[in-house]
């Protein structure tokens, strides 16, 4: 599923762009849907003016996993992050936002690709207890996961010698996609193959590459998290700070901040214990509503407050374009 945040026009093109969006790529209505969280989406679409075109761009340079499109009236669609004028043709559109083709080794139905969409969709089945599901890499089957009994099981033989398997697959999180596996499936796929617990291996996982910009974003802005229950012991083994970190968690939310003083632990190690705590499904992280500020002095205005004062001024007048 692919979030979309439109900027720029009224309830009425809003609705127009997506579902045209979704005919160009052959999506279900499920397959993009509407997103009102700047964080938490794929793709922003942008109208092209000189002033939104600025404070999108340069929202967009701190979300660098995030698309940017621009569009003018009369629908045609260009990449805001080219340094020209790229139009993209329906072919393109198509390419960008069609899910990957099933493995042909599967009989699975594309689920998720990208860090984000993957993030999002094992903490949901991490959650929810049930179905199957194997992890891709550009279309090769990495790996089989049984949400149901919290296990996965490895399609290849790693050596000894060499990055693990969390740490190969960590490092191209962004490249990986989940496809559902019915029952009958991957049992045949995982016959005679090795069954072992899941979340380790998540935790390990989320320990290496470059694909948490957005969360640590978060982190930055005072989100506070929380820890739902304690994390299966075998993460944690015999790290005294995971554990000193899951006390504090459990008793009350926390930021980044707080942690580190009040345990006086290393930030960057508390960030990685985050990451993967969220990843695995054993935390929640909240941004806090930004305070209103008494009367402040007046300021040049910035990229992001002028590209939310113009959606609001859009939406308020509907039936007009910024």
């Amino acid at each position: 599923m692919t979030r979309v945040l439109v900027v720029g026009s009224d309830t009425r093109e809003e609705q127009t762009l997506l579902g045209r969006l979704r005919e160009i790529a052959g999506l279900p209505p499920e397959g993009l849907q509407r997103c009102v969280d700047l964080d938490q989406c794929d793709l922003l679409l942008v109208r092209d003016t000189p002033a939104l075109r600025s404070a999108a761009q340069h929202m967009a340079s701190k979300r660098p996993a995030m698309r940017l499109w621009l569009h003018d009236d009369a629908g045609a669609v260009h990449d805001g992050r080219s340094s020209g004028e790229l139009h993209l043709d329906r072919a393109q559109i198509q390419h960008a936002l069609a899910p990957p083709p099933t493995p042909t080794t599967t009989d699975g139905l594309y689920l998720a690709s990208g860090a984000k969409q993957v993030t999002r969709l094992l903490r949901q089945r991490l959650q929810e207890k049930q179905g199957r599901a194997v992890l891709s890499l550009q279309g090769q089957p990495q790996l089989l996961i049984d949400f149901e009994h919290d296990q996965m099981v490895p399609l290849y033989v790693h050596p000894v010698q060499g990055p693990s398997l969390a740490q190969q697959l960590g490092d191209v999180f962004e490249l990986l996609a989940l496809q559902e596996l019915s029952l009958a499936r991957f049992q045949a796929l995982a016959e005679n193959l090795s069954r072992q617990p899941l979340r380790p291996l998540l935790w390990q996982m989320a320990q290496y590459g470059d694909n948490w910009t957005d969360f640590d974003r978060r982190l930055q802005q005072n989100a506070r998290v929380s820890l739902l229950r304690w994390p299966d012991f075998r993460v944690l083994a015999h790290q005294h700070d995971g554990f000193r970190l899951c006390s504090l968690l459990l008793k009350k939310p926390c930021t980044l901040a707080e942690c580190t003083e009040l345990l006086e632990l290393d930030s960057n190690a508390t960030r990685a214990f985050m990451r993967s705590a969220y990843l695995c499904g054993y935390a929640t992280v909240q941004v806090p509503e930004p305070a209103a500020a008494p009367s402040p002095a007046p300021a040049k205005l910035g990229a992001s407050a002028l590209l939310a004062r113009m959606w609001r001024s859009v939406r308020h007048r509907t039936g007009t374009h910024a």
